[in-house]
């Protein structure tokens, strides 16, 4: 078990270092977060190995965890581009053509135009009456003055 321990601190801090190193997209803040991380799990991988010879040792259930979350939140954050044979389709092309060549409005007729022209009439004459009617009220509040 103590072999095992020691090969996935090597394994997740060299794995969580690479992530840090390598997602150039994260925020800077992270990628150094992620770093001191991969190097604590690294660090005591390498004082387990070298220098702990008998005795009690903590296993931590983060190194089999951590890697696994920090790289999720990696893929989540980074977008990946297409492979390098792959073709992408031309978008610029299609957004040339549509403002080439825009989609034709549609054609009204004589008797859309004349409802329109009636709807908005009706709307301007309701707007003067609601207006007059308000001024006819602020002119019933005047004081009078003699002449």
């Amino acid at each position: 078990m103590f072999g095992f321990y020691v090969t996935a601190l090597f394994v997740s801090g060299i794995g969580v270092i690479v992530l840090a190193l390598v997602t150039s997209e994260l925020h800077p803040g992270r990628r150094v977060v992620n770093g001191l991380i991969g190097t604590a799990f690294l660090s005591y991988g390498i004082y387990l190995a070298v220098f702990f010879h008998s005795g009690e040792y903590t296993i931590f259930l983060w190194v089999f965890i951590l890697p696994f979350i920090l790289l999720g939140q990696a893929m989540h954050t980074v977008e990946v581009g297409a492979p390098p044979g792959a073709r992408r389709p031309d978008l610029d092309a299609d957004l040339d053509a549509d403002l080439v060549d825009p989609a034709p409005a549609p054609a009204r007729t004589a008797a859309t135009r004349e409802r329109m022209a009636a709807a908005k009439s009706a709307q301007l004459e309701a707007l003067r009456a609601k207006h007059a009617a308000k001024s006819d009220e602020f002119d019933d509040h005047a004081p009078s003055t003699p002449a």
